[in-house]
């Protein structure tokens, strides 16, 4: 599969809109928001959202969105040399071709110009995010039990970081 990766904007808000209500129709347990409140948002939000702090980037095959992730750099002054990994999803068709580690690369060159670490949480049962985040350089450093609760199930999720500078544990 042929494949881009570039940074979204406020000219992909319907686009991105359309996917991030795909995804969270196909992987419910991986996200904190539900499709009631993205459908609730209003079209000048998600541009707004794109034009924003966090950094959207979106992979394309063949010029469909296929796959997203986005950053955000920690705003306080003293959480500033962090950044967290956020919705990140790609479609069915687009797995095993790559693009979920070329997306991740991608996300992860962006940060280190802006923090020191970049942190995510994915769920517990999911094996292949795992192995995945964990060959782009993530650790899992907890877990926390009980957080997200959809319907009247749980999902726990590890807490994973990547640092930058070689100072892991200090």
């Amino acid at each position: 599969m042929d494949f881009t990766i570039r940074r979204l904007g406020p000219e992909d808000a319907e686009t991105y809109r359309a996917f991030r209500l795909f995804m969270l129709d196909d992987a419910p347990k991986a996200f904190g928001d539900s499709i009631a409140e993205a459908e609730a948002r209003p079209l000048e939000v998600w541009k707004t959202d794109l034009s924003g702090d966090r950094a959207f980037f979106g992979g394309f095959s063949a010029d469909k969105l296929v796959a997203s992730a986005n950053f955000l750099k920690e705003s306080a002054k003293k959480a500033s040399h962090r950044g967290w990994l956020l919705g990140v999803y790609v479609a069915p068709e687009a797995r095993g071709s790559g693009l979920s580690h070329a997306l991740i690369g991608t996300v992860l060159d962006h940060a280190r110009q802006h923090v020191l670490q970049v942190h995510l949480g994915v769920g517990s049962y999911n094996a292949p995010a795992i192995k995945l985040y964990e060959s782009a350089g993530f650790r899992i450093t907890g877990t926390t039990p009980r957080s997200l609760k959809i319907g009247g199930n749980y999902i726990d999720e590890h807490e994973m970081v990547c640092f930058f500078d070689k100072e892991q544990d200090k």
